[in-house]
């Protein structure tokens, strides 16, 4: 074979390498926010998303879309073609929004998010476990005997029992999905956004503030009437 031929063959299986990459790279927060995901909870859906599809997959088993929608599930979650939910962003968000809450309401019903505030190592790396994380490793299944469970019950990441068919432990899954704000998912507002009245603006309702002012030592700004 010559080399020109070499060559030829040489960058087009680049491309249709590249192309193959691209096809399953994920959404990114701006499309997924105009898609209509909240601004503050889609940098955790294009995470979802970065492991899934774009808004036009389709792998081999089927499963549709920018978060893999399967045969049985896709059914329960979208009512028409799916062509039609292919092409229709808005549709996928919504029915991504539905299943995250209902996994999110199948983990508290589980016992699952007793999880939460632990740490849990694995692969070299730690996180701890947020909600985020939690509906991470819901990919895994959510059940009462499923792979979460079963390392919530043991702690032991490298169970055979927490991992699936291709060895893929859970808590790699945990890891991943920490540390992003999953509240218009979960209900609750995330840990990391929760912080202690730190000044004048801080203070909570509840200590009048109209009536019982912070002096000017433990507020972080202080402003003169003739400032405003």
């Amino acid at each position: 074979m010559s080399r020109a031929v070499k060559s030829v063959l040489f960058n087009a299986g680049v491309a249709l390498c590249l192309s193959a990459t691209l096809a399953v790279a994920g959404e990114s927060a701006a499309s997924l926010t105009s898609a209509g995901i909240p601004a503050n909870c889609a940098d955790f859906a294009a995470k979802v998303s970065s492991s899934e599809g774009n808004f036009g997959s389709v792998n081999q088993a089927g499963c549709l879309g920018a978060f893999q929608f399967c045969p049985g599930t896709f059914e329960r979650y979208y009512n028409g073609s799916a062509q039609s939910f292919l092409s229709n962003p808005q549709a996928q968000t919504v029915a991504w929004t539905q299943y995250e809450q209902n996994s999110w309401s199948q983990a508290q019903k589980n016992g699952l998010t007793s999880l939460v505030g632990q740490q849990v190592c694995s692969g070299g790396r730690c996180a701890t476990i947020d909600q985020s994380a939690i509906l991470m490793a819901c990919q895994f299944g959510c059940g009462k005997n499923g792979k979460l469970a079963n390392y919530a019950a043991s702690g032991d990441c490298n169970a055979r029992n927490v991992k699936d068919g291709n060895g893929v432990s859970v808590c790699s899954y945990l890891i991943r999905g920490a540390g992003y704000d999953a509240s218009c998912f979960t209900g609750n507002q995330p840990a990391v956004c929760q912080e202690s009245p730190s000044g004048p603006g801080d203070f909570p309702t509840s200590t009048g503030i109209a009536v019982n002012p912070p002096t000017a030592s433990s507020a972080s700004i202080v402003v003169n009437p003739t400032d405003v």
